[in-house]
């Protein structure tokens, strides 16, 4: 068998700064200014550079091996599911795993994503977007419990758990916007309060400066007459089961992904 190897990627894209490989040059460019194609169009897509992560992440994200680095990378979807605003929804296929191999996750159809109520119901514990709202006097623990099985939770380290909860409370607009809630209900001011997460935009919050607050969420007090308008999310109170969400909502992936996004970027 002959083994090629191009070694390390050595090129980069002179119009958005993509990093290639030589041989993948658009074909029939000299060598001394490949041209590529396959990152911005050759300047026909023009996406903005992502910010630099909180301080407090980019030391996590660091590869020299210490401790909590380490524990961080191994453990790094359950991180993001004990922060996470939703959770993923779809049918799953449970006849696919009869033993014969190793075990498979499949989903028939389209996935999507869920959110629940402001409150958990009667002795119900709190998750998702809940744990931003209610006990948080307990919120490691909660986080901990509602997002990992027994088997796991030795695995996660406490003081990850409690850095990444300071970091998205000072950095992230989505959980800004639930810790408000959270201070409204401690007040004793619960009964008809809804939560609604904002789809329109004046300006396209992927290009210019973070929306500003009131652009991405609102508390609804009070106002019976306040529904759903077109991809706004309305989040209750209690009383009803957890709803889909449209996947063209600028938060979409912000809500399921905090650990991604963790600005709260749209």
């Amino acid at each position: 068998m002959e083994i090629w190897n191009f070694g390390e990627p050595s090129c980069k894209c002179e119009r958005c700064g993509a990093i290639f490989w030589y041989e993948e040059r658009t074909s029939g460019r000299a060598r001394r200014m490949p041209s590529f194609g396959l990152c911005c169009q050759q300047g026909k897509v023009d996406l903005p550079p992502f910010r630099e992560p909180p301080a407090y992440l980019t030391k996590l994200l660091r590869k020299d091996n210490r401790k909590r680095s380490k524990n961080y990378m191994q453990n790094i979807r359950l991180y993001n599911s004990m922060f996470a605003f939703t959770t993923m929804g779809g049918k799953v296929d449970t006849e696919i795993n009869n033993g014969g191999g190793p075990y498979v996750f499949r989903m028939n159809g389209q996935n999507y994503h869920r959110i629940g109520n402001l409150l958990p119901e009667g002795e119900d514990k709190p998750r998702w977007a809940q744990l931003y709202i209610y006990d948080t006097e307990n919120e490691v623990k909660n986080r901990i419990n509602a997002s990992t099985s027994e088997d796991k939770r030795e695995s996660i380290d406490p003081h990850i758990v409690e850095g990444l909860k300071n970091m998205l409370d000072r950095d992230n607009i989505l959980a800004k916007k639930f810790r408000m809630a959270r201070d409204r209900f401690e007040e004793g001011d619960y009964h008809n309060v809804r939560l609604k997460l904002i789809n329109k935009r004046r300006t396209d919050g992927r290009r210019n400066d973070m929306p500003s607050a009131t652009e991405v969420a609102a508390l609804i007090v009070n106002d019976t007459a306040e529904n759903r308008k077109g991809r706004d999310i309305i989040v209750q109170y209690r009383d009803t089961k957890p709803r889909r969400i449209s996947q063209k909502h600028p938060k979409f992936m912000a809500m399921q992904y905090p650990l991604l996004f963790p600005y709260g970027e749209d």
